[in-house]
């Protein structure tokens, strides 16, 4: 199924422990807070609105809730998450942190203040029908991000990115359609942490016929080109724009996930598949390199 990403953004800045648990210091350089998003692939869904309660990290291997926490920023508001995309971010807040390395991230939401809006105009929350279906999550639940490799916070600043996969976090019920909204959705979040210096970009766009395609599906996957898909590890998804543009934005590197070098570059493979109304057929692009703080340029993409 088609989905998309969002990313909670923090840039940090070394400083001085503070001398209160659970907070922050007050004084010196602080850590900037910033969401953005990849395209959403429901082409009914106007809006995708997540109220942000807070962002929280901490520098200790304990992610219970007596670890040494503390709050990255307190935005305290709705953020529209498909009004991000394509690397456009929002700023959250700021705060302060010691340099060291980040172990643990997480984000506190208010389901009660979430709302997703069709393109008609009808409205979805955790009480209207049809809705979402928030769950054990109702509520301001405390959701954990994983980290694939340690997130590094020197004396000179460092970027958190929390990619909060929307797609993802936002299902049909499976006996539907993937593209419709008639039952509303189920709440299942999914999202990591990523050390946005160490991240790229994979950019491009697809055409038929010569021509370009809009809501084209992308997938990033990690895996071996010649092997089944079921093997390969989603990685990121997306889909284009009028233009038949798109990005993959702060894409980790795959040395966690393969055992490669630190210092390599990543080897990744691109699916692309036309919108289900067209039809088609999958190309896949293999051996796709993403090195830190670079972009990938792919080219154009032609399916036929």
């Amino acid at each position: 199924m088609p989905t998309s990403r969002a990313a909670l953004i923090v840039l940090l800045v070394a400083c001085a422990c503070s001398d209160q648990p659970g907070q922050a210091p007050e004084d010196g350089p602080r850590t900037r807070v910033l969401l953005t998003d990849a395209p959403f692939p429901y082409e009914r869904v106007a809006r995708v609105d997540l109220y942000v309660v807070s962002v929280s990290g901490s520098l200790s291997a304990d992610t219970s809730s007596a670890g040494t926490f503390v709050t990255l920023a307190a935005p305290n508001r709705r953020i529209n998450l498909l009004a991000l995309q394509n690397g456009l971010t929002d700023e959250l807040g700021g705060a302060e942190l010691p340099p060291g390395v980040m172990t643990a991230v997480r984000l506190v939401i208010d389901t009660d203040s979430s709302s997703i809006t069709l393109k008609d105009g009808t409205v979805l929350t955790g009480e209207s029908s049809p809705g979402i279906a928030w769950q054990s999550s109702a509520g301001r639940p405390v959701l954990n991000a994983l980290i694939h490799e340690q997130i590094q916070v020197p004396d000179t600043g460092g970027t958190v990115v929390i990619d909060f996969d929307v797609g993802k976090a936002f299902l049909p019920p499976q006996e539907l359609d993937p593209s419709s909204t008639d039952s509303g959705f189920i709440f299942s979040p999914v999202l990591r942490a990523a050390d946005g210096t160490r991240t790229g970009s994979i950019t491009g766009t697809v055409e038929s016929a010569g021509v370009p395609v809009e809501d084209a599906s992308l997938r990033l996957y990690l895996g071996d080109a010649s092997m089944d898909e079921n093997t390969w590890s989603v990685l990121g998804t997306t889909h284009t724009s009028s233009a038949g543009a798109f990005t993959f934005s702060f894409v980790t590197r795959s040395a966690y996930w393969s055992g490669l070098p630190a210092q390599a570059a990543s080897t990744y493979i691109v699916a692309v598949d036309l919108p289900a109304a067209a039809g088609g057929s999958r190309r896949l692009v293999p051996d796709v390199t993403v090195t830190a703080g670079r972009e990938t340029a792919l080219g154009t993409i032609s399916l036929p």
